[in-house]
């Protein structure tokens, strides 16, 4: 009863539902523009499933005049995502300049990991993927209906939501816990090199990261 309280207090009374999407780890790639962005599928929990048609991922000037603006396409792919699942998108336009441990492409759901390229095609369209900002910058997700249920932003940029400090060229940053509760704490997150030893693509953060992520993978019991 306290862990829902204080869920309810942590999102505000007003838009009481805590996020089906978050933000679980973001890089700046190597240089260039070789950014990626990993997803964690929260849901309601273990055993549930988000739709994700219509979704969108953005940034600051996330629209289709500027800045990163991907939109998950209208396929049944995406109609039924289970909880615990990251999802990895990168900018197809810069591939050599991804760290040098980012996996492969993964389609394949049952493995409760994708890793899609950020380009239009059968899964997502991408209007624009010009760069995140070294200086700062802000990542929304946007659901169907064009509300925002996920916010970030690092640096000089301040879009509410967890705020963290300088995310540069070279780096990333990642949730180290374990539940939703603290991840709008900027203490629990971390800012290292987007490379071996520092950022994890398409894998957990910490020892707490993966245990949430093995509990939103299990079906409860019936």
């Amino acid at each position: 009863m306290r862990k829902a309280l204080g869920l309810v207090l942590l999102w505000g009374l007003v838009a009481a539902a805590a996020p089906l999407v978050v933000v679980n780890e973001f890089g700046q790639g190597r240089a260039g523009f070789g950014e990626w962005v990993e997803l964690l599928v929260v849901g309601e929990g273990p055993g549930t499933f988000v739709d994700l048609r219509g979704w969108t991922i953005q940034d600051y000037q996330g629209d289709s005049r500027g800045g990163v603006y991907i939109k998950f396409k209208d396929s049944e792919f995406w109609a039924q995502v289970p909880a615990g699942t990251l999802i990895v998108i990168y900018n197809a336009g810069d591939v050599p300049n991804l760290p040098a441990h980012f996996p492969k492409d993964d389609f394949d759901p049952e493995d409760f990991l994708l890793v899609i390229p950020g380009k239009t095609g059968d899964y997502l369209e991408v209007l624009r993927w010009e760069g995140l900002a070294n200086t700062g910058d802000c990542v929304y997700i946007v659901d169907a209906r064009g509300e925002v249920v996920f916010r970030l932003s690092y640096g000089q940029r301040q879009c509410g939501g967890v705020q963290l400090g300088n995310v540069d060229r070279g780096q990333a940053a990642w949730y180290l816990g374990g539940s939703l509760e603290g991840i709008l704490i900027p203490e629990n997150w971390k800012v290292g090199p987007d490379a071996p030893g520092g950022s994890t693509p398409g894998a957990p953060n910490s020892e707490e990261n993966a245990a949430w992520m093995t509990y939103l993978r299990t079906p409860p019991e019936k």
